[in-house]
This record gives structure tokens, sequence and C-alpha cells, in this order.
């Protein structure tokens, strides 16, 4: 039996920062302004920024529970940091790794 659901989550790095520079940020290539742009355009404009704690009411508040958190750094470290061409982690974006919370009688 599977206790447990995975889900992945892709939240602004505004947990880190704060909300007027994440839409302030231009990122390498100016990717972070294009990407709120880009949102903005296709009628889904970020709005929102959360806190690392305000994601884990949320969540917890669902059946949530953060099992894993990566920032821009650790996601470039683990999973960019041997490359050799341009490509990195996305300056303004978290992984979050939920997993649903199994309450035993």
């Amino acid at each position: 039996m599977n206790y447990s659901q995975k889900y992945h989550l892709e939240v602004p790095s505004c947990l880190t920062m704060q909300m007027k520079s994440f839409f302030e940020e231009k990122g390498m290539s100016n990717r972070v302004q294009n990407m709120v742009q880009m949102a903005s355009a296709s009628g889904e404009p970020m709005k929102s920024c959360f806190t690392y704690e305000e994601v884990e009411k949320m969540l917890e508040d669902s059946g949530l529970l953060i099992y894993e958190h990566l920032s821009p750094v650790a996601i470039n470290n683990r999973f960019f940091r041997d490359r050799s061409d341009y490509l990195s982690a996305f300056e303004t974006i978290h992984y979050i790794h939920a997993v649903k919370k199994i309450t035993f009688a």
C-alpha cells in the first residue's frame, strides 16, 4: 500500500526575497522579468508571494507536509554544478517536495 503521495510545487523565491524585489528582479538574460511578463500576458499575473512559514502552513492546512525544500542555490548545486554550458537554476524558483500527512488511529 502506498501511504505517501508526492507533490511537486514550484514556488517563487519571494520565500526569501521581499515581494517588491521579486517583481523587480531581472535574472540572467532578463529571464525573471520575461517570466513575470509572460505570466501576465497569458492572463495569470503573478500577484502573491509567501514566506516559507506561510507556504508550510497552507500545505499543512491542506493535509500536506514539506518533505524537502530546495532554494535556487541548492538546485544549482544539485543539478547544475558540473555543467559547462550556460544553463543554471532559475534565480527565483524554489522547489518544495510535499507529502500527504497520514495520521494513524
